[in-house]
């Protein structure tokens, strides 16, 4: 074995151990809770757990119903958002958030999907989104929320339409950036 090859060898072993580490860091820290901002100065706390019982049976909690009633989106749009799958090549899905279009398009999003501080909520989303996409391949906005690295993500509520636009952008400028 040359030492190239060796040297290659070692790179692979410690970068598996380190996303090993932080699969397992991450399953401790994922999202449990969904903070939502329903009208200020009123917020709602809504599970995870809840969320991805909407998502595959269509039931809802009383407070995820009065969220997607004052945030005015069709519940049957957002369980179809949650749930749509994008498959993705893990490297250039990485590769394309970490470039100056996907940091800005993430960042963006961000503005509406926040850290419970509001710092580094754009580092974070990214973070999710590459977990998300770590294990199979393909990445949900549902998947999302369960690998976001804080134990619990803030929602502007009343921005979900916008938000539902920028998902959408995220996911067409994600194709682009992926497939090029």
């Amino acid at each position: 074995m040359t030492s190239r090859h060796y040297l290659a060898s070692i790179g692979a072993t410690v970068l598996g151990a380190f996303a090993g580490l932080m699969f397992a860091c991450n399953k401790a820290e994922a999202a449990e809770k969904i903070v939502v901002d329903i009208a200020w100065p009123i917020q709602a706390s809504i599970g995870v757990d809840d969320l991805a019982a909407f998502a595959e049976t269509g039931e809802t909690t009383k407070t995820l119903r009065q969220a997607l009633g004052f945030s005015k989106v069709n519940s049957d749009t957002v369980r179809g958002l949650m749930t749509l799958e994008l498959g993705v090549d893990i490297v250039k899905l990485s590769n394309a958030l970490y470039s100056k279009t996907g940091e800005n398009v993430t960042n963006k999003v961000a503005e509406i999907i926040t850290t419970p501080s509001y710092y580094e909520s754009g580092k974070a989303l990214r973070g999710a989104l590459i977990l998300a996409g770590a294990d199979d391949g393909k990445i949900s906005v549902l998947e999302v929320l369960e690998n976001y690295p804080t134990q619990q993500m803030f929602i502007r509520v009343s921005q979900i339409q916008q938000l539902v636009e920028r998902v959408n952008e995220v996911i067409d400028e994600l194709k682009g950036l992926i497939e090029e």
